[in-house]
């Protein structure tokens, strides 16, 4: 596999982080290259984090860094005869306006990207946590796009969604519409569906002048324009990753002194457990959540679950007592990363509604 020239002028004059974007910006345009983006959040430290994936089979160094950017050199191996099968570079730029945010980027092909890069940076769950982006956020976040860049006409040639049935399960499926971006909610809407991720084209006076990839947590990967693809998705991503941290830290009972859990609530505009049969249906939905237990306490009239997360030991009481309400209490241990992980599966599973404080009504 051919790697970056690594005698580039871009690395060997490394940008700094106010130089980085322009930078990244002129190499998608002038030498037509995929830039790829995963915004992240982590609380730990970086480079011990990343030390601690080297083994017999994968490695990884810092070659160079600057001012709040890092380059890597991430490599993997063969187990058999230590050949190198896959070897590429990254940068990780730590995001100057919010604490505890990174960005891995890459313009190293696409299979490097989907096999060892994002795989690599998806290993260090829970340290390293995604946003989610809703279907109704996926759609804002275009539109604000279209009209941001006076593009004439978004085309999606690409869509990965999934339909819920009213007795059944959801279900992934993956269509290329070929439709404009209205038509493609409407259809999704028109469905009971929604969007987990998008590729499109952007045009600009009947030319296309970019396209653009976008999935919920927040990977973009786009072939031009990046300065204008970064300011309108990559930048609201990191600020949602930001509020993330500040909306689901200290809502365990062990981080408040008495004790008392902060609960959240997932709230929908219409009554979606109205008719008594979506208890069954929310049930084996969240049912569904991998490296878990999930245990039934009542099913009808109200639901009360209970949710132990085998992946960092966090526990919930999971509740739905009306019609238009689910509640979420974290126990003793609630991590930020579960309680993400949790509220994903139901989005993804069941139904989106919006996140807020649960204030318990007398």
């Amino acid at each position: 596999m051919n790697l970056i020239d690594f005698n580039s002028d871009f690395f060997l004059n490394l940008p700094d982080a106010n130089q980085l974007i322009s930078r990244l910006d002129s190499i998608s345009n002038s030498e037509n290259k995929t830039i790829s983006a995963i915004p992240f959040g982590c609380e730990s430290d970086i480079d011990r984090l990343f030390k601690r994936v080297n083994s017999s089979i994968r490695s990884i160094i810092k070659e160079k860094e600057k001012n709040g950017i890092s380059l890597y050199k991430l490599t993997h191996e063969n187990k058999k005869d230590k050949n190198i099968e896959l070897s590429g570079y990254f940068i990780l730029y730590c995001h100057p306006d919010y604490h505890n945010v990174y960005i891995a980027l890459t313009y190293e092909e696409s299979y490097f990207f989907n096999h060892e890069l994002k795989p690599f940076i998806k290993s260090f769950y829970p340290e390293i946590i995604f946003t989610f982006i809703k279907s109704k956020n996926l759609k804002d976040l275009s539109e604000q796009f279209k009209l941001r860049n006076e593009i004439s006409e978004i085309k999606i040639n690409r869509a990965s969604h999934i339909l819920r049935k009213q007795d059944v399960r959801s279900f992934p499926a993956l269509t290329w519409p070929n439709t404009t971006l209205d038509e493609a909610f409407n259809w999704a809407t028109e469905n009971n569906g929604w969007f987990k991720s998008l590729k499109f084209e952007a045009i600009r006076f009947n030319r296309t002048i970019t396209s653009i990839f976008i999935d919920r947590q927040g990977i973009v990967r786009t072939n031009r324009n990046f300065e204008m693809v970064y300011n309108s998705f990559i930048k609201p991503i990191c600020k949602s990753i930001d509020s993330n941290y500040k909306q689901f830290s200290n809502r365990d009972r062990r981080s408040n002194r008495d004790l008392d859990a902060k609960p959240l609530v997932i709230e929908y505009d219409f009554e979606i457990f109205k008719n008594i049969e979506e208890n069954k249906v929310f049930i084996n939905a969240v049912s569904l959540l991998d490296n878990a237990s999930v245990s039934q306490l009542h099913g009808n009239p109200y639901i009360h679950l209970t949710i132990i997360d085998y992946l960092d030991g966090s526990s919930f009481d999971l509740w739905v007592l009306n019609s238009k309400e689910i509640i979420l209490v974290p126990q003793m241990r609630g991590t930020i990363a579960s309680i993400k992980r949790i509220l994903n599966h139901i989005f993804d599973t069941f139904a989106e509604g919006e996140i807020k404080d649960y204030e318990l009504s007398y």
